[in-house]
């Protein structure tokens, strides 16, 4: 199985635009042979950051999905007029210890991001009463999921909360390597009931790095862009 990591930050006058688009792709995303799963969250760290996580069976899926005319229409809107960054990473489900029915891990793709500086992600979700999580604080939401801010090999942090579903918490490690989420796998504490996966990043690009990206956009203004 697949899955895309996708952090976007809106402008903060297109907000409506890019509610409306997610509502328009809805129906058609679940329509894609080999679609699994799609869950929205919002950053309890970075204000106005959003993250959609999307799992696929397998990458020709996620072929077909970046093929769509009307997500392909959308994509170029969201580059050009709705987003004021974002950032994309797509990588193996390698582990996940609450693997969907009728699916299966294996090995499609051995090779990692060159361009990263994770090349894995460790995800952990777990339920929690939504007022709770409202008032708790990111910090102490990352903590219960397990965060050891400490651990050799960890990258970059950030926890979630799902935006249909408050309550619904994630959090998102980005390890140097897959040794260091190992190690961190291995001794975690975590909440009962927690789900955790761990994904091998293949390609993490973004508006401003392209070195990693499938296609050709135009440059976009706002800073400067670094090209393979």
């Amino acid at each position: 199985m697949f899955a895309v990591i996708f952090e976007v930050q809106p402008k903060a006058d297109k907000w409506d635009a890019y509610l409306g688009y997610a509502k328009a792709l809805k129906p058609e995303i679940e329509k894609i042979d080999g679609f699994v799963y799609n869950v929205r969250y919002r950053s309890l760290t970075r204000e106005g950051l959003l993250v959609s996580l999307s799992g696929w069976r397998d990458e020709k899926a996620l072929i077909r999905w970046r093929t769509h005319a009307l997500h392909h229409s959308v994509q170029e809107k969201g580059r050009f007029e709705v987003f004021g960054d974002y950032h994309l990473r797509v990588g193996e489900i390698t582990g996940d210890s609450r693997l969907p029915a009728g699916h299966e891990l294996r090995d499609q793709r051995l090779d990692t991001t060159a361009a990263g500086k994770a090349t894995t992600v460790t995800l952990i979700d777990a339920s929690r009463d939504a007022v709770w999580m409202k008032n708790a604080g990111a910090d102490a939401v990352a903590a219960w999921l397990g965060l050891d801010t400490k651990a050799d090999g960890l990258v970059a942090w950030d926890v979630f909360d799902a935006i249909l579903t408050p309550g619904d918490a994630i959090l998102l490690l980005s390890w140097r390597d897959q040794a260091a989420a190992d190690a961190f796998e291995a001794r975690a504490a975590l909440p009962d009931g927690a789900r955790v996966r761990r994904v091998r990043i293949i390609r993490d690009y973004g508006m401003f790095d392209r070195r990693e990206a499938p296609q050709f956009y135009p440059d976009v203004k706002g800073g400067a862009t670094i090209h393979a």
